[in-house]
C-alpha cells in the first residue's frame, strides 16, 4: 500500500513538473470565441455561408490554425462532385486563399 501510494506521488510530481501541456478541444474552442470577440476573426458560420456558394458540399473538417501570424480557417469539404477539398480562408477578411483537391 505504502509503494502504491510512493509511485501515485511520484506520477504526480512527474506530471506537474513536465514541459509537455495537455490541451483539451474546449481550449480551441475557447480561443477562436476570444478572437471572435475581439474581431479578429470572422465567425465561422460566415465563412461557411460563402465558401458554400462556390464550394457546395458536406464539409467534413474546419481548423482554425496560425501561420506566421495570420489566422486562417482550413475547411475540408466533400463536394457535391464527389471531389474532397481543403480550402484555405483568411480568418479576418474572409478571402479565399487556396483550394488544393485531395487524392
Amino acid at each position: 500500500m505504502k509503494s502504491e501510494f510512493s509511485i501515485m506521488l511520484l506520477i504526480s510530481s512527474l506530471l506537474i513538473s513536465s514541459p509537455v501541456h495537455v490541451v483539451r478541444a474546449d481550449d480551441d474552442y475557447i480561443e477562436a470565441k476570444r478572437l471572435r470577440y475581439e474581431g479578429k476573426i470572422m465567425s465561422l458560420e460566415e465563412i461557411m455561408k460563402n465558401v458554400r456558394k462556390t464550394y457546395p458540399g458536406r464539409i467534413l473538417e474546419v481548423e482554425l490554425e496560425n501561420e506566421k501570424g495570420r489566422i486562417i480557417y482550413e475547411l475540408e469539404i466533400l463536394g457535391n462532385d464527389s471531389i474532397v477539398r481543403e480550402i484555405c480562408i483568411d480568418a479576418k477578411s474572409g478571402r479565399l486563399l487556396s483550394v488544393e483537391e485531395d487524392d
